[in-house]
């Protein structure tokens, strides 16, 4: 324990600006590890839960001097022969039901199995070659969602989870979606608009659990997410740290991060933050002392409204998100599986 707070303390001074003393930066610190153990009241120990997320995240996410790399069209079957392998390791049946992705949505989209592989395999293109792919680093990630889908028992599939299941979740968070000027997917995120009172009443646990893989998966079939990457932008607007952390269980919180910090199969470029309270920032240092430096500089705070031009100006911006007046009318997910519904 001591060592990893001196590492903290380190990585505190390291990131300080120079007018900003140790001390406060470590007062700061201690008030928010108190309130996290507050918000832990389910046995979550919520710091330990973001260094296992990032240290994992770190390990599926790297490439190995062993690793097996193989050209773009013979990647899946030589994927399938990796995961076949790994079925006929196992020795207890109930152990091997992970590789039969029974809880996976895919059907529910459109998609096939294949589909779902090849969404692995497409995050795993080798950087230099974009014609290779590093087939044994798209199954570390596999095995990574074989293990967190499995985990969650029948949640996903009793009911079915269709678009029908969870558009009223998906209305109260507010999520919007569009593609950007590089062909990126960007989803957005405003607190500002998220219904509160509709999340914490209308909604159980596994009504939020439903909501977000599902969105998350609509997220990771969408073509510009898996050729480009994705960018995430959230107005925090200046949310408390008991509010944050009292919308949904500790658990289930990091769960889902889990899901989409090292599980799911796509390149987060940025991740872009407007109105974040001292509390997210200091958190975030804590937890960026497990982090990878690829994460960390993909983490960018604005202090500014006005620094929304970084990010495509006001016509890239959805109607009412934040501060500003986007002019942005569309939703790409919403627009495709919901339209038919509305």
């Amino acid at each position: 324990a001591r060592k990893w707070r001196s590492g903290l303390l380190v990585y505190l001074k390291s990131i300080q600006s120079p007018n900003m003393a140790i001390q406060d930066a470590t007062e700061s610190t201690s008030s928010v590890v108190s309130e996290l153990k507050k918000q832990s009241s389910d046995g979550t120990n919520i710091i330990k839960e973001y260094k296992d997320i990032f240290s994992k995240e770190k390990s599926s996410g790297s490439d190995l001097k062993t690793d097996k790399i193989a050209d773009e069209a013979a990647a899946l079957a030589l994927l399938k022969e990796f995961i076949e392998e790994k079925k006929q390791s196992i020795v207890k049946e109930d152990k091997r039901e992970k590789w039969d992705f029974q809880s996976s949505p895919h059907a529910h989209f459109g998609k096939t199995l294949d589909d779902t592989y090849m969404a692995f395999l497409s995050w795993a293109k080798v950087k230099q070659d974009k014609s290779k792919v590093n087939v044994s680093k798209a199954l570390r990630r596999l095995e990574s969602y074989a293990d967190w889908m499995h985990d969650t028992g029948t949640d996903l599939t009793e009911p079915a989870l269709t678009s029908e299941s969870v558009k009223k979740a998906v209305e109260a968070w507010a999520f919007n979606t569009s593609v950007d000027s590089e062909g990126r997917l960007v989803w957005w995120l405003d607190m500002g608009r998220v219904n509160v009172a509709q999340v914490k009443a209308d909604f159980t646990p596994e009504d939020h659990l439903r909501a977000f893989v599902w969105y998350t998966h609509a997220v990771m079939y969408n073509d510009s997410a898996q050729k480009n990457g994705m960018v995430f932008v959230q107005n925090v607007n200046k949310i408390g740290m008991v509010q944050c952390f009292t919308l949904m269980p500790a658990k289930l919180s990091a769960k889902l991060d889990r899901l989409t910090i090292g599980v799911l199969p796509i390149k987060m470029q940025c991740m872009y933050m407007f109105e974040s309270p001292t509390w997210i920032t200091v958190f975030m240092k804590i937890v960026g002392v497990f982090m990878s430096k690829k994460m960390k500089e993909r983490i960018v705070f604005f202090k500014d409204w006005n620094e929304i031009d970084k990010i495509g100006g006001l016509e890239a911006i959805p109607k009412g998100f934040g501060k500003v007046k986007g002019t942005l009318d569309e939703s790409v997910i919403e627009d495709i599986y919901f339209a038919e519904e509305s």
